[in-house]
């Protein structure tokens, strides 16, 4: 029999909203199994069981819990016996997660048209829905999303409500940087184009330390030591942004291993809190075949996103009238123009571009 203890989620709430089971009292799980999600200040959390049993709930959703607090346990006989708790919240009242609070505060939503919901756990969403008036009828199909894809969806709200972007664009001639990657494979085993990038990005941190920044308001941004690169990583199982530390100060060696490591983690589901903290500037991957060109939005408390495309071949007309091939693709950047005018963002691009170039 095992215990699933609710782990410390971030380092500054004290408490989070147990807000929906995702397996019923006394069914089945197996090990790894997502059997509940914890909605914090920041994101919300799935619960995952380390056993395979009968999953015995100890707390109702939506409860308030602490970090260390048993929520459930997994065996394979009868109930357990219930956990002592201090006193949680009366289940008449109406539970409020911190997000949707804050939502709540910007749009100046009373607490009378909370209540009228009628529901006992009210989320970010149901306030969304709330300010946009944009109450699904009763005939419609109700689709509900995975954990991973809500904390996607508030990210790319944050993103288009609070960060006011321009974006650029350019092209990157590949053959040196092809040869480079032949190189280096032969080396330090397999090196693709969004490890050079991470590095080439990396790299510029001192000469352009507002685009490895962190907007604290519409005034003012800070800027923290290192090249902390967030890659995003998608392989079906929602979007994730594990962060490359020092990426200015580590070889390419380690930046292959990291991602490496980044990509065997999305497909298990099994990215630790640490993977997914600190980053100071991201890049976003596009590579799928015949993708050209992509936007990337700038991720929350970040100034800079970069976005690389797939690689693409196109002829080229020498001087003296022959036909060569050459391969290319798009890097764009996506800028806080609060704190990054258009002239350096060209300036940014054409120096990373300038070093893959290079080879």
């Amino acid at each position: 029999m095992g215990d699933i203890q609710l782990p410390r989620l971030n380092a500054t709430d004290q408490e989070y909203t147990l807000t929906e089971w995702l397996v019923g009292d006394g069914a089945p799980v197996e090990a790894g199994t997502a059997v509940a999600v914890v909605e914090t200040s920041k994101a919300a959390h799935e619960l995952v069981a380390d056993d395979a049993g009968l999953l015995w709930q100890r707390m109702p959703a939506p409860s308030t819990c602490r970090p260390g607090e048993v929520v459930a346990t997994v065996g394979v006989y009868g109930r357990p016996s219930p956990v002592p708790r201090t006193a949680g919240p009366d289940p008449a009242t109406v539970t409020v997660t911190a997000p949707a609070r804050r939502l709540m505060a910007e749009h100046g939503v009373p607490e009378a048209a909370v209540r009228a919901l009628g529901k006992p756990l009210v989320a970010r969403a149901d306030i969304e829905r709330l300010v946009t008036g944009q109450t699904p009828p009763d005939t419609a199909e109700r689709v509900t999303v995975s954990a991973a894809q809500r904390r996607v969806a508030r990210t790319v709200s944050t993103s288009h409500r609070e960060i006011p972007a321009a974006y650029t664009v350019v092209k990157v001639v590949a053959d040196k940087l092809k040869q480079r990657l032949r190189d280096e494979a032969a080396g330090i085993g397999f090196v693709g184009v969004p490890e050079l990038v991470v590095k080439a990005t990396a790299a510029r941190r001192a000469q352009f330390p507002l685009c490895f920044a962190r907007a604290e308001d519409d005034q003012a941004a800070t800027v923290r030591p290192g090249a902390h690169v967030g890659v995003t990583i998608d392989v079906g199982k929602g979007l994730y942004l594990p962060v490359v530390a020092d990426a200015d100060t580590r070889p390419l060696r380690d930046v292959a291993a990291d991602l490496l490591r980044f990509r065997r983690a999305a497909a298990r589901g099994e990215f630790a809190e640490a993977d997914l903290a600190g980053s100071n500037i991201a890049l976003t991957i596009h590579t799928e075949t015949d993708v050209v060109h992509a936007q990337p939005l700038i991720f929350p408390e970040h100034t800079c996103a970069l976005s690389l495309a797939s690689m693409q071949r196109e002829l080229v007309l020498q001087n003296d009238g022959s036909i060569t091939s050459s391969d290319y693709f798009h890097l764009g950047l996506a800028y806080d123009h609060r704190f990054v005018n258009g002239r350096s963002a060209v300036a940014f691009l054409r120096a990373v571009k300038a070093d893959l170039e290079s080879g």
